[in-house]
């Protein structure tokens, strides 16, 4: 795929969709340093260790983040 495909594609994306792809390309940048990688680590112990947060909190944040555009 050309990259006028690819810019033609992500022009058609719904905005929720564009959100979705833009942090997935920012994912794909970072996967291979190890400092993301370190930081990834950590957050999956903090889970495991029962740091979590509940679906209402989850739902809170979310709300919390689309009113900023986020």
């Amino acid at each position: 795929m050309s990259a006028t495909e690819l810019i033609e594609t992500a022009n058609s994306l719904r905005a929720d969709q564009r959100i979705f792809l833009a942090a997935y390309l920012k994912h794909l940048g970072r996967k291979n340093d190890p400092a993301y990688q370190v930081e990834l680590a950590r957050l999956n112990r903090e889970i495991d260790d029962g740091k979590k947060i509940s679906f209402e909190q989850a739902k809170r944040l979310h709300q919390e983040l689309k009113a900023q555009g986020l």
